[in-house]
């Protein structure tokens, strides 16, 4: 399933996340479930926007954790203009919208993994999920380019 979910522009700049696919898990992996984009509820569409919308955020705070993780995230990019790559995550939220568990493919070093836990793990979302949404909710979320540096130099319509 993959619905792609373009939030507004943040404080890092525009977070693409898409909605990779929403399944149910259970004691037996074979037993999951998933569903087609086109059969996704529209609530459950709105979540997602909604969890993204929130990690993003945690992503692009300011605290020692987050700083951290971005400048490991940074070192990912292809390019200085171009956008790390996608975090794969699959995220567990209880029925009071608490994140009570992440799974990503892991990093190369263990602090960012940890700190991506960190940001993450034992946070409450803004909203509670829907009753019926199956779990883990799976989002893949990307950091934009950083903005271009403002030039030091004087433009035309700056006076001294």
């Amino acid at each position: 399933m993959t619905i792609r979910i373009r939030p507004l522009l943040s404080r890092l700049g525009r977070s693409l996340a898409t909605l990779a696919g929403i399944t149910l898990a259970s004691a037996a992996p074979a037993a999951a479930q998933t569903i087609a984009p086109s059969a996704a509820p529209v609530e459950w569409v709105r979540y997602a926007e909604t969890a993204t919308a929130a990690i993003t955020q945690w992503l692009e705070a300011e605290d020692e954790t987050a700083v951290r993780l971005r400048a490991y995230l940074d070192r990912t990019r292809p390019a200085e203009d171009r956008a790390t790559p996608a975090l794969q995550l699959k995220i567990w939220i209880a029925a009071d919208g608490l994140v009570s568990r992440i799974d990503f493919p892991p990093f190369a070093h263990e602090e960012p993994n940890a700190d991506l836990r960190a940001l993450i793990v034992g946070r409450r979302l803004p909203a509670t999920p829907p009753v019926d949404m199956l779990l883990p909710l799976r989002l893949a979320i990307q950091l934009d380019a950083r903005p271009a540096p403002a030039s030091s130099g004087q433009g035309a319509g700056h006076r001294t």
